[in-house]
């Protein structure tokens, strides 16, 4: 019986955490993209570029895959907050977005029991203190990955709004293997 109780609590947790696949991701709406992709597909290409570079780099490939996942979890509840170059046009102060998606954050894990919630906490802990290696690299490869999906949507853009991404990524990026990614990207999207 205990253990069906857990179980509900995964699958409540899996209800809402699902809802991921409905969230369009800001950025491409505001660059104009119509049926851009969802925080969920993000969510999904960050946890696998985390694996592949945490592998090459001999890091813990399962906990960076793990934090590439539910990196943005708190979106079921606040929906995607772009983070914009220029702090007038964002919507939410950096510090007030951060408290946000914190609160969210913890909400959309208090539908865990307590040892997954544990688990995820620790990892979302170690995400935003980005102390470890591992947590470094999925905090980078979170912005890579949207460079990566500028491919896919740079022909419906304004150069602007691509010098935005490129622009916002360089800020963040500084692991080597990840800019050498970052500017074979750069090439491909200013033709």
């Amino acid at each position: 019986m205990r253990d069906n109780v857990q179980l509900d609590r995964i699958l409540g947790f899996m209800m809402e955490a699902d809802k991921l696949k409905a969230v369009k991701r800001t950025g491409w709406v505001i660059s104009g993209i119509r049926d851009p992709e969802h925080v969920g597909d993000h969510s999904y290409g960050t946890a696998l570029l985390a694996y592949v570079f945490a592998k090459r780099m001999g890091l813990d490939a399962d906990r960076c895959a793990a934090m590439g996942i539910i990196h943005d979890i708190n979106e079921v509840i606040t929906g995607d907050i772009a983070i914009r170059l220029d702090k007038k046009k964002q919507k939410i102060p950096d510090a007030v977005k951060r408290r946000l998606q914190r609160r969210n954050e913890l909400k959309m894990l208090s539908y865990l029991g307590s040892p997954d919630r544990r688990h995820f906490r620790g990892l979302l802990d170690e995400l935003y203190e980005c102390k470890t290696r591992e947590a470094r690299l999925v905090k980078q490869v979170d912005k890579l990955e949207w460079v990566i999906q500028l491919v896919a949507y740079h022909k419906r853009m304004s150069k602007d709004r691509i010098n935005e991404f490129i622009v916002n990524a360089e800020q963040k990026i500084d692991i080597p293997e990840l800019l050498y990614i970052l500017n074979k990207v750069k090439l491909q999207v200013s033709r």
